[in-house]
C-alpha cells in the first residue's frame, strides 16, 4: 500500500479591522465558518472566533492582520479583505 502525502492548501488574506464594530462583525463571520480560521498579527496568533483574541491582535499589529484557513472563506470576509 502506498503512503501518499497530501498537503492541505492554506488560504491567506490580509484584512483590515478599523473599528470595534468591524471586530464584532468579523468574529460573527468567523463563528459561522465550519473549519478553524486563524488570525495572525506579526508573531501573535489568535482564533478568529475569539472576540478578545481578535481585539488583541488588532491592538498589537493592526497593519499586518492575516487570516488563514484550510477552506476558502473569501465571501464571508470580503468586506474586510485588503487587496
Amino acid at each position: 500500500m502506498e503512503n501518499v502525502l497530501t498537503e492541505k492548501i492554506k488560504y491567506k488574506y490580509k484584512v483590515e479591522l478599523d473599528t470595534m464594530s468591524d471586530v464584532r462583525e468579523f468574529v460573527a463571520a468567523a463563528a459561522k465558518c465550519e473549519t478553524k480560521v486563524t488570525l495572525r498579527a506579526g508573531n501573535f496568533t489568535a482564533n478568529a472566533q475569539s472576540m478578545l483574541g481578535v481585539a488583541l491582535a488588532r491592538k498589537i499589529d493592526w497593519n499586518d492582520l492575516i487570516i488563514e484557513s484550510d477552506r476558502d472563506y473569501y465571501g464571508e470576509f470580503r468586506k474586510f479583505i485588503v487587496e
